[in-house]
């Protein structure tokens, strides 16, 4: 008589699963999170709750915490894979918790925009170079010919070549993405003296109170006078030879009698003010302040960078009490699209900025800078990056 076992089934049943399951474990075929998270991002610090560092990735903002204190770096990007930490709750709620499962260095490209001034290098034969209103020097690999010219004002943008060393050992190598002139034009203002020069046939010329002389080109018989003291303003002409080679060479915007009146010669942004129904001033480079009183339809453009000459209005009331009242006597240079705000030198930028998205300009820790796309999700992408996804 053979006994029954009723569990005997169900054991069975169950040995057979777990030999299954080995069977499977040793085959290698775990099947990996459903929604494990990779992709490309940037380590970004966050000033908060003490300060952490997070990835701002393409899908959205993350917190790693376990990430590697070789990537804690701001500004790094980095090709990344991880896991969702869900039902987890952090102290600096910002982002999703996740724990890095792989870390890599992605594009290290950097790129920096910013505004500076040519400047010749008398080193290894003589170069050009960029040092830009922080102080920080670049070395362009493919400055352009017409602005190899010491002292100019520059906007431009640039990638920064890790790891190139130029043979001139000087500055940060870099090729530019984009440049464009912002000084515009040079004006000259204040009083001085005609003054008859006896060489080349004889000329007049214009002797300033600071020592300096000017050959003006264009000179009114009026004023043909030698020993009269004049206050004037006026346009350098750069590149300009003159056979007399004498004095720098000038285009006379305006002149008077010394005493009569008080010109001056700035170049600077034009500033929309939300004061007594809305104006526009000028804010100079130099952070004076002047109300425009005739300013042409033309450069009412709110960050407008403009060169001007203007006659001091004495004795003027304005009910905008903002500013020094002075009378536009001539706008030489203006650009629409020099702006120091606006980082318009930068196309990436631009087309950023155009798409309806905000723009940033943070700082890697060598204090280099690279802009970001802040999406409207609030996702922050790699300008650069984006751009060249949609050209």
């Amino acid at each position: 008589m053979t006994r029954a076992y009723p569990g005997y089934p169900v054991i069975l049943l169950t040995l057979l699963g777990a030999v299954i399951a080995c069977g499977c474990m040793a085959a290698g075929g775990e099947d990996l999170p459903a929604d494990r998270i990779s992709g490309n991002g940037t380590v970004t610090y966050v000033d908060l709750e003490g300060g952490f560092y997070g990835i701002v990735g393409e899908g959205g903002r993350y917190l790693p915490v376990n990430l590697p204190e070789e990537f804690r770096q701001d500004g790094l990007r980095v090709r990344f894979v991880a896991d969702p930490l869900k039902d987890t709750a952090t102290l600096q709620q910002w982002g999703t918790p996740v724990e890095i499962v792989e870390i890599e260095t992605a594009d290290t490209r950097r790129t920096v925009a910013a505004n500076g001034t040519i400047t010749y290098v008398d080193l290894e034969g003589g170069f050009y170079g960029i040092v830009d209103d922080e102080g920080r020097r670049f070395l362009p690999q493919d400055l352009p010919e017409e602005y190899r010219v010491d002292g100019i004002r520059v906007a431009f943008s640039a990638d920064v070549l890790d790891g190139g060393a130029g043979i001139h050992m000087w500055g940060t190598p870099v090729t530019l993405s984009s440049i464009e002139r912002i000084d515009g034009v040079l004006l000259v203002s204040g009083n001085g003296t005609i003054t008859y020069v006896d060489l080349e046939g004889g000329f007049y010329g214009l002797l300033a109170d600071d020592g300096r002389r000017y050959l003006p080109l264009d000179l009114n018989e009026t004023w043909q006078v030698d020993g009269v003291n004049v206050t004037f303003v006026g346009r350098v002409l750069e590149d300009v030879a003159t056979i007399q080679q004498w004095g720098v060479p000038v285009e006379v915007l305006a002149i008077d009698s010394a005493g009569n009146t008080t010109y001056v010669a700035e170049t600077g942004t034009v500033t929309y003010v939300d004061l007594e129904g809305g104006f526009y001033g000028i804010v100079t480079d130099g952070g004076e302040r002047f109300l425009p009183l005739n300013l042409n339809e033309t450069w009412r453009v709110d960050g407008m960078r403009i060169a001007f000459a203007g006659k001091i209005a004495r004795d003027v009331a304005t009910i905008q009490q903002w500013g020094t009242p002075v009378e536009i006597i001539a706008v030489p240079w203006s650009c629409a699209t020099c702006g120091v705000s606006a980082g318009i030198a930068d196309p990436a930028a631009v087309w950023c900025i155009e798409q309806g998205y905000a723009y940033e300009t943070r700082k890697n820790p060598d204090g280099s800078e690279y802009g970001v796309c802040i999406l409207t999700n609030g996702t922050a992408v790699d300008a650069w990056d984006l751009y060249r996804q949609n050209h």
